[in-house]
Order: C-alpha cells, then structure tokens, then sequence
C-alpha cells in the first residue's frame, strides 16, 4: 500500500490543513448544522463520527436519507487487529440492510486508521457484523454521495469486500482510496465491490485482492469516468487494472500489475470482462503491467503516460486531467480540478483558503478572506510578498517550480497552499 508520500495529492485538490483527531472508543452527538445542503451537519471529531455510524448501525439508518454530512478535520479510527472498525451500515436488523442514503462530503480530509477482518475471532456471532458486506460503508443508496474524501487502511473478509464500499448504487467523487482489500470468497474494490454505482475523479492506490470480480476502482458491475489505478490487483476471475466488470469506462488509465489464475479468459489490463453493449473509451495502460490482456484498453509506454501529450488524450472531452508538474504521482497524470465543492466549504470555515488554477501559468487566483500572501520557494526563500488585490495575484516573474503560498486569514490563522509554476 503506498502511504504517506501519496498523500501529497490533496494538495491538488485544495485539502485545508487542521489537526488531526483519534478516536478514543467515546461517542458524543452532532451539534452543529441542520442536514440540509446549506447547512450539513459538520461532523468536528473522531467521536462525532463514531456517534454518526452508532445511530445508523442501531436502525436508525433511514435518517440519513437526504441529509447533508460534512466532515471539518482530519480523522485517525486508530484500528488495529483488537480495535476493530465497524462497517458503517453494518448493525443489527431485521433486513440485515442499512443503507446509508445521504451526502457525505469529507471536506479535503483524510480517514486513516481503518481496519476491519469479519474473519478474526474478534468479529464472532454476536458482534455487529450479521450478514452485510466489508468495506467503509456496506451498502449505498442510489441517492448516496461520497465525495472528496481520502480513506487509508486495511479490509478483509470472506464476502464481498471494497474499501469505501462493499456494496452501492450511489456516487463517488473525487475519492482516494489508500486501502489493501482482500476478500477470500467474493468480489473486492478500491472504491466499490459490488452493485451498481458511478465513480468519477477517483483513484486506488491500495492492493486488492479477490476471488470473482476483482479491480481498482470497482469490482461487479457500475460506471467509471476519469479514474486511475496505481495499485497491485490479484484475482482468481474476472480481473481488471481498474475494473473486474464495468457497465463502461472512460478518459481512465492503469498503471498497477495486474495478475490473475491462467485458467481464467476474464483478464484485463482495464477490466476483465465487459457485458454486451457496454462501452471502454478511451483507457490506457501501462506495457508490461499483466502477462495477457484482453483488447480493451491501449497500451502504452511510461515515458508517454508521463507526458502532457498523455494528459491532453486523457481529456478528449473533459478538463480533469493535469500534468504532474511536481512528480508527486510518480509523473502519472492527476486531478485538477481544485475548485470543486470549495464554495459550500466556505460558507462553513471562513478561514479555509482556495487558489487555482494549479498548475499555473500566468495568475493564481484566490478565494478566501485573507489579509496578505507570501510565497515561498523549495529552500525556504520568500521569493514574493503581496498584502493587496487578494484575488488575483501574479507569478509571471516566477521561475518555473515548487513554491509554498502563506496565506494570512483576517481571523489571525494562516493557511499554506502548494503550486506549481509551468
């Protein structure tokens, strides 16, 4: 599983940095927002949290439905193998199904910490888990929305098996997915394992194991757009770089190995099987990555998938690709669309800052209630300093690179954001 050198990737995408919160086994209520789109509930710590997925798990999980979750920090579950997380949707009823069927928008956060094995003598008969799948969540709604959230940790079980999700019919947005998922009977995921769900802006950089219906981003079945794999996927059957067996894909790309048992006709460096009218456009992969592939999907070299020519092919018709100017994904293309959701976040946290376009050329435009800015190169040297016209400040004269930009907020805070000058 690739760490902590991956999650340099939320600076692309604006990530507000805060303190971090464990949780300590405690649970206290939601106290702020009303669960409406301009008024989530802001979920402040780890306990909050826990206090969320206690009510869902206990059949009170028709109470999300509609209602707006935004998470403010930073989240560490502090799972282990004797302090285990419970999948959100996973408690007792009579159904055996608890939905979750809101907006959980993470906020540019991270949730580390996960770990969960329903297969450990921890998880017996009488725990919590009953009959639902392994992952984040176990089951989405069609109406359910995750968006903007990296996710870091560890999944196991004997059934079906994701690391945001084990089952969904909703969306995924702008998700990283940092989980090792391994399922020793089903079908297992970076982001969903099973159902039906559209997953767009989002990449796996975990290793996911599975038996049937195996591959980065979704395992059985769902639409992909924009997403990509750096990950390790090894399945028995129905193999893919970024799918098992996808509805469609598109403007995607692989880069992870890709290995599967030689009995198998189902393998792909994309996806390894496609149902009768579904459609693959415009996927790359990277050579070498699997021993046989299927026909779906172009091969390509690493020195042109680390180009910008690779980066313009990607978005045939779409801007969400960019260059990685900072070598932060390995030279991989990235996401870069830094404004997304950053106006609902706003209106929440007046000290959160947001600049783009990143990278950048000319001008850095900046959204935030900020006093003055100065910029900083990669040894420590200010190398510009601005205190007027907040909203648009000029790098022209900058010389090609990395720099820091220190932001003063009018509430006394400062927040630092990274960008790359072209």
């Amino acid at each position: 599983m690739k760490k902590l050198s991956y999650i340099v990737l939320f600076l692309i995408f604006a990530m507000n940095l805060t303190a971090q919160s464990v949780w300590d086994g405690k649970r206290e209520a939601i106290i702020n927002g009303s669960g409406t789109e301009n008024d989530p509930y802001l979920i402040e710590n780890a306990q909050q949290f826990a206090w969320l997925i206690y009510v869902i798990n206990w059949d009170y999980s028709r109470w999300t439905e509609g209602k707006y979750f935004l998470l403010t920090t930073d989240i560490d579950l502090n799972g282990s193998v004797d302090n285990q997380w419970i999948p959100i949707g996973a408690g007792p009823s009579a159904d055996f199904h608890k939905y979750f069927d809101g907006v959980f928008d993470g906020g540019f956060h991270k949730i580390t910490g996960l770990y969960i094995d329903d297969e450990n003598p921890i998880n017996d008969n009488n725990s919590m888990w009953v009959s639902s799948y392994a992952g984040f969540f176990t089951e989405l709604k069609s109406d359910a929305v995750i968006k903007n959230l990296y996710l870091e940790g560890f999944v196991s079980s004997g059934r079906k098996s994701g690391g945001f999700s084990g089952s969904s019919n909703g969306v995924f947005e702008y998700c990283i997915a940092n989980v090792d998922v391994a399922s020793t009977s089903g079908s297992s995921a970076g982001i969903a394992s099973f159902g039906n769900p559209t997953v767009r802006f989002c990449a796996n950089l975990g290793d996911i194991k599975g038996k049937n219906g195996v591959g980065g981003i979704i395992g059985m079945n769902g639409h992909v757009e924009s997403c990509y794999n750096m990950g390790k996927i090894a399945g028995e059957d129905v193999v893919g770089g970024i799918a098992g067996r996808s509805n469609d894909i598109k403007n995607s790309y692989n880069v992870g190995e890709v290995s599967y048992l030689e009995s198998t006709n189902n393998k792909g460096a994309i996806v390894g099987n496609k149902p009768s009218g579904g459609s693959i456009e415009n996927c790359h992969y990277l050579e070498g990555c699997i021993a046989e592939s299927n026909s779906f999907g172009e091969p390509q070299t690493a020195v042109f998938m680390r180009s910008e020519e690779f980066v313009n092919m990607l978005n045939s018709d779409t801007d969400v690709w960019v260059f990685d100017e900072g070598n932060i994904n390995d030279g991989y293309p990235v996401f870069g669309n830094t404004q997304f959701g950053i106006e609902e976040i706003l209106t929440e946290f007046p000290d959160m800052v947001m600049v783009y376009p990143n990278p950048v050329v000319d001008n850095v435009y900046v959204v935030g209630d900020v006093t003055s800015c100065e910029i900083y190169d990669l040894v420590g040297k200010c190398v510009k300093s601005v205190s007027t016209n907040m909203e648009e400040i000029r790098v022209t004269d900058l010389q090609s690179g990395i720099y820091m930009m220190r932001f003063l907020t009018n509430n006394g805070s400062v927040v630092t954001k990274k960008i790359i000058k072209k």
